[in-house]
């Protein structure tokens, strides 16, 4: 027992008093048996295996989804292609499969147009048609169309040939 070394006022008698510390670790030491010992270290092993088959299950499910993912795309792609080949009941049945396995089936469709713009504003007599450029104009472009099912992906344009001219 190490303890506190304590001193009385009017004697020189020294005692040691124990520390919480000290009295827990007697405590632990005298009431700790080869069982508990025993009974803590086969729940401990217990764990770890636990532990174990948890980091085993969970990697088999990684190797599931990742599985499911590539059949998943294998069909989509295979329904893709028979849809754009097959006859109208081919095609239902086909896309009744596809939403019976929980596939979207979607494509891309780019489309490409050239807008072209006249612009014509009132200035001051004293303005000058050189101060007006291409950073000077929002221009944003948006599919507004009626068919729920089409969804915008992104839009690129590009400004070529602007020029201004006085009238």
């Amino acid at each position: 027992m190490k303890g506190k070394i304590m001193t009385t006022e009017n004697t020189t008698t020294e005692s040691i008093v124990p520390t919480p510390a000290d009295i827990a670790e007697e405590f632990v030491k005298a009431n700790t048996t080869s069982a508990i010992i025993e009974e803590f270290v086969n729940h401990h092993n217990t764990i770890e295996s636990l532990k174990r088959k948890l980091e085993a299950t969970e990697q088999e499910v990684r190797n599931q989804r990742s599985r499911w993912a590539s059949m998943a795309e294998t069909i989509e792609e295979f329904l893709k292609e028979h849809i754009s080949e097959g006859n109208s009941a081919s095609v239902t049945q086909l896309k009744e499969l596809a939403a019976e396995l929980d596939i979207e089936l979607t494509k891309k469709v780019e489309v490409t147009f050239t807008v072209e713009v006249t612009a014509t504003f009132t200035v001051p007599v004293d303005f000058e048609a050189d101060n007006i450029d291409d950073s000077d104009f929002d221009i944003r472009i948006d599919y507004t169309g009626n068919n729920d099912d089409v969804e915008e992906e992104s839009i690129d344009w590009d400004m070529n040939d602007f020029s201004s001219d006085d009238k």
